[in-house]
């Protein structure tokens, strides 16, 4: 498993797909919307697993 302390970090997947489904309201035309959603959700997730999120990135 090599060195300790290894990296970990959660995902819930509904936390990323809620602001995206949110978005999107099944509706063809939001797709870009929903994408963007979703890509930002995620980005914020990766700054949070870093440590470097805050709320100002929001």
């Amino acid at each position: 498993m090599g060195g300790l302390p290894w990296p970990l970090s959660f995902s819930y997947g509904r936390a990323l797909q809620q602001p995206a489904l949110k978005a999107w309201m099944g509706q063809l035309d939001n797709k870009e919307a929903a994408q963007k959603a979703f890509s930002h959700r995620a980005e914020m997730n990766k700054l949070a697993s870093l440590g470097e999120w805050d709320k100002s990135k929001e």
